[in-house]
């Protein structure tokens, strides 16, 4: 039987030790960063907004486009609606039958 108490026990040990290690990791970094002249910057302000910028004028080059360009969706004629009712029917015919056979043949 699967003991979920003894499981929880060791997933709360394993966090606490990686949690440890991570503490380790940052105490080894802040040491570094000190002796390399300060904290390492991730990437310059400057040069995130100039990344951030084009992702923001996107959508509104993307809308003004769309408008003039949209083309209408095609509707499905009556008798097209019941060719895919009539296929789908015999699709899930073909499932079930199948699922029949299936339990039979587990049953004997």
């Amino acid at each position: 039987m699967f003991n979920y108490k003894q499981t929880l026990e060791t997933m709360r040990k394993e966090r606490a030790s990686l949690q440890a290690e991570l503490e380790k990791l940052d105490r080894a970094i802040s040491a570094l960063a000190s002796v390399v002249g300060g904290a390492v910057a991730k990437q310059p302000a400057k040069k995130r907004q100039q990344v951030l910028q084009p992702q923001k004028q996107q959508p509104t080059k993307l809308r003004s486009k769309g408008s003039q360009s949209s083309k209408s969706k095609g509707k499905i004629s009556a008798e097209g609606l019941r060719n895919i009712i009539e296929a789908q029917k015999r699709r899930w015919a073909k499932v079930r039958a199948a699922a029949k056979t299936k339990a039979k043949v587990s049953a004997v």
